[in-house]
């Protein structure tokens, strides 16, 4: 069957690929043809208005003139990304609103569109959040309209009355829905009066070996023994607490990321100082450190794909909610602090039995990948 995809736009962001890769892979070894569709929404603040409150902010926070990144400024920082989209995914042309996003699959021949994974159901990642609900195909009855591993990203409720009722309407014709939160499953039950099924990040649908053919061998020998910090929002809280993890486990640290994520010259003469390293750089990371340090969803699921001890900072702007969920559901909630002084670091020196958790995933993704394949061929 010819699937379709909806996600979040893929950019620079390693989580973000990585499960819409994991995805694609999944479907492909049950025996579709899944594609992820490049979906660009037109309901965008100005461009002017955008521009000059990103400087304002830039400006406050850093105490110095920044610029904006040109078209090909963007182009080269993300290269590597690219690279790893267009080689390893089944990626759409770029699609731009609703409009062409209809016409484009149904001109496909698509026989399923599935939403997720990642925070899709989250408005303030989705300006045009209807999408993910399937607005635009609600009239169309012989396409399978799915859900998998959609995330809210919160258990705050953050839509309004009049979306509640349109996306339970629309929702109400959904063939399967399962979101990545245990909050999740409340809230649509509460809000949509709707049954959702709790199911794995698709990251998780794949095995450590399915992951081995991307490392970088000479990446993890430079880095091996390492703790390994993949923070998004770094503070000098975190840049000092990283310091202490390495101390106190007699190493140092490294991180895959770029130097620089503001541009503070005008035309940039050296563009590695802004490029994100390759995703193969950022999986190997897990494999080579002794340790990790993350504020990320999928640093810490990937922590906990490669057997890693780790602390995961709770990232209470992006979303907490993503990561009790996932802790809880592996016995992990003391690996998660919301408060840096509070930490006990002989969690640094503990151990982690990862034989119960490596089991408890391996019937839970067994248990999906039925569920998905059952829901497709129903």
């Amino acid at each position: 069957m010819k699937v379709a995809i909806l996600t979040q736009p893929l950019h620079t962001n390693y989580g973000g690929t990585l499960q819409a890769y994991a995805l694609q892979k999944v479907l492909i070894n049950l025996g579709h043809e899944p594609e992820t569709i490049n979906y660009r929404s037109k309901i965008k603040r100005p461009l002017f208005i955008r521009v000059v409150l990103s400087k304002i902010k830039r400006i406050v926070l850093c105490r110095k003139i920044t610029f904006d990144f040109t078209t090909q400024d963007r182009i080269n920082i993300r290269k590597h990304h690219q690279s790893f989209i267009d080689t390893r995914l089944n990626y759409s042309e770029e699609i731009n609103g609703t409009e062409g996003l209809r016409d484009y699959i149904l001109k496909n021949n698509y026989g399923a569109v599935i939403i997720g994974s990642d925070q899709t159901w989250r408005p303030i990642y989705s300006p045009r959040i209807d999408s993910f609900f399937l607005d635009f195909l609600s009239d169309v009855n012989d396409i399978k309209k799915m859900a998998y591993a959609a995330s809210f990203g919160t258990d705050k409720w953050e839509f309004t009355e009049s979306q509640t009722n349109l996306f339970k309407l629309l929702l109400s014709k959904f063939d399967y829905v399962s979101v990545r939160e245990s909050s999740g499953v409340k809230l649509c039950s509460e809000k949509f009066g709707l049954k959702a099924e709790l199911v794995l990040d698709p990251t998780l649908l794949l095995t450590f070996e399915d992951y081995t053919h991307l490392l970088d061998n000479d990446y993890i020998n430079l880095h091996k023994g390492k703790v390994f910090s993949y923070v998004l929002d770094e503070n000098y809280d975190k840049k000092n607490f990283i310091d202490t993890v390495a101390s106190t486990l007699r190493t140092t640290s490294f991180y895959t990321y770029p130097k620089k994520i503001t541009k503070d010259e005008y035309v940039i003469r050296n563009y590695s100082e802004y490029e994100y390293p390759p995703i193969e750089y950022w999986i190997s990371s897990f494999k080579a450190a002794e340790f990790i340090v993350t504020d990320s969803f999928h640093g810490t699921v990937f922590s906990i794909i490669f057997n890693k001890p780790f602390i995961a900072i709770a990232n209470e702007e992006r979303g907490k909610a993503r990561f009790t969920s996932l802790l809880e559901m592996f016995g992990l909630e003391r690996r998660l602090v919301s408060n840096l002084d509070d930490v006990d670091l002989k969690l640094v020196n503990e151990k982690i039995n990862y034989g119960p958790i490596n089991e408890k995933i391996a019937y839970f993704r067994e248990e999906c990948l039925k569920k998905l394949q059952l829901m497709l061929i129903k």
